[in-house]
C-alpha cells in the first residue's frame, strides 16, 4: 500500500532573458511528480530538457524533450534526479537557463496523539453514561423496595 504524500506543486516561472533561475532555483523545493510550467512571450522563446553537458555548453542538438509553440509548457516533474533546461534561441548564453534537482517527497506528517487528560470530551462522555446508569439504578432499586 502506498504512503500518502502531500499533493503535487506547480512552480510557475517567467521564462525570460533578465531573470537569475539559480536564484529562484534556491528557493524552490521540487518533488517527485510536482509540475513546472514555464510561461513566455509567445514566438519568442522555447524550452529544451538537457543533459548536464549541454546545459553547461547551451547547446540543443539532442533535447530530451521540449516546447517551442504557444507561450507556455508544462512539465511534470516524474524523476527524482538533477534536470537541465535551457533556450535553444541564443538566449542560454545570457543566462537563460534552469538547473533544478528533484527529490523524494517528505513523509507525511505524523498524527499527533490524543490528549486523554482528565475533563476531555471522552471522560465527559463516561462520565455522562455513568451517571445515567446510577440514576436508572436508583429507579429500580426504589422499586424493590
Amino acid at each position: 500500500m502506498g504512503v500518502a504524500v502531500a499533493d503535487p506543486q506547480q512552480h510557475n516561472l517567467n521564462w525570460r532573458p533578465d531573470a537569475n533561475y539559480t536564484v529562484w532555483a534556491a528557493k524552490q523545493h521540487f518533488y517527485k511528480d510536482d509540475w513546472l510550467v514555464f510561461r513566455w512571450t509567445e514566438g519568442q522563446y522555447d524550452v529544451m530538457v538537457v543533459n548536464e553537458a549541454a546545459y553547461n555548453t547551451c547547446s540543443a542538438e539532442n533535447p530530451l524533450d521540449g516546447w517551442s509553440r504557444g507561450d507556455r509548457w508544462a512539465v511534470q516533474l516524474n524523476q527524482t534526479k538533477r534536470w537541465y533546461f535551457i533556450c535553444s534561441k541564443g538566449y542560454c548564453f545570457n543566462g537563460m537557463k534552469l538547473s533544478i534537482l528533484v527529490q523524494k517527497p517528505p513523509p507525511p506528517p505524523k498524527a499527533q496523539p490524543q490528549n486523554l487528560k482528565s475533563g476531555s470530551p471522552k471522560d465527559s462522555g463516561n462520565l455522562i453514561i455513568l451517571r445515567a446508569a446510577l440514576a436508572v439504578w436508583g429507579v429500580v432499586l426504589r422499586l424493590l423496595c
